[in-house]
């Protein structure tokens, strides 16, 4: 009996203490126990329809992060998220209303016009040899600006069925849960498997390093920032069509929202690492405080208040477990 118990001792540990030493361990755990709590002390949390609604949020909210998250990589941020997010909701629903252009048309302009802002925030990095917080603070006044200008602040009606995406179910779930979920295992292959992505996590890692190895860092700064953007773009009209309208006012909070399922999800803003598990769950996370919080009738004046103490624990915790992680390996 005895002998028995301490091979099942001996089995386990090593099983919890790999899963512990994981960047993603901690965004798992929370992940779970804020199910717990919400199931338990809220009645419609586990219903099938505020799980479709979260599905959606949660993959709006991916898109979003996935923008920050291809600068974070290299070590970088990028503070026109949101910004990049207006402009091209913008150029949108200009493209729709004012023009009448297809949907199959409007959305690769959209995609390029995020890239562009992307590779322009890319090159005065890298030729300015400025921080990215200043390069992209500043070009976030030029791109909000430029999309208040454009539609002075009225929103625009989007063409007939390109809501339906947002609205739309598949296999159970939401068609944008569907698409994170894509997004999520493209990440994988990217960073895993290609040559490029293995660069981008040598040059967040080390720069110089990188550098002496051959890699072309600048050139790896502007695919990323331009990556960057163009996801922005990408989340932009993901949340036109859930929300049936382009207003310039969409990408407010994406900032916060960016950096925030980087930072829950465990992965490191000072770039080097990625983690798809930790970036789905952070996601996750984000969505079910917002979700739980309403479902408890918390002043929804307090929710920033909220959120910025979840970020604060969520890194002091994920630190905390990578300094204990570091001495059970030594």
């Amino acid at each position: 009996m005895n002998t028995g118990a301490s091979k099942n001792s001996t089995t386990k540990v090593p099983i919890l203490k790999r899963f512990f030493i994981q960047s993603y361990s901690s965004a798992v755990s929370a992940c779970v126990l804020l199910v717990l709590i919400f199931s338990i002390f809220t009645d419609s949390f586990l219903s099938s329809y505020n799980l479709f609604n979260l599905s959606r949020t949660v993959a709006s909210y991916g898109f979003i992060a996935a923008a920050q998250l291809m600068v974070a990589v290299i070590g970088g941020m990028n503070l026109s998220v949101g910004a990049v997010g207006a402009l091209c909701t913008v150029i949108c629903g200009l493209l729709m209303q004012n023009l009448g252009l297809p949907t199959i048309l409007v959305v690769p302009i959209t995609v390029i016009a995020g890239l562009i802002c992307g590779w322009v925030n890319g090159v005065l990095i890298t030729r300015l040899r400025l921080a990215p917080f200043v390069i992209t603070l500043a070009m976030q006044f030029v791109y909000d600006g430029i999309a208040t200008g454009i539609s002075h602040g009225y929103s625009y009606t989007v063409n007939e069925g390109f809501s339906d995406l947002g609205r739309g179910r598949f296999l159970g779930t939401s068609q944008l849960f569907a698409l994170f979920v894509l997004l999520v295992l493209i990440l994988v292959v990217v960073f895993r498997y290609t040559l490029f992505g293995r660069n981008v996590l040598a040059v967040g890692g080390n720069e110089s390093a990188a550098r002496l190895s051959g890699i072309k860092a600048d050139r790896i700064t502007i695919l990323c920032n331009a990556l960057s953007c163009g996801l922005a773009a990408v989340a932009a009209m993901l949340w036109t069509s859930r929300t049936g309208s382009a207003s310039p006012t969409t990408g407010a909070d994406w900032m916060l929202y960016s950096f925030a399922v980087c930072a829950i999800g465990g992965i490191s803003l000072n770039g080097g690492n990625f983690t798809a598990i930790g970036f789905f769950c952070g996601a996750c996370i984000l969505t079910m405080v917002r979700n739980g919080l309403t479902m408890l009738n918390v002043d929804i004046y307090f929710e920033k208040a909220f959120l910025g103490a979840i970020i604060l624990i969520a890194v002091s915790v994920e630190s905390l477990r990578s300094r204990v992680a570091k001495r059970m390996i030594t």
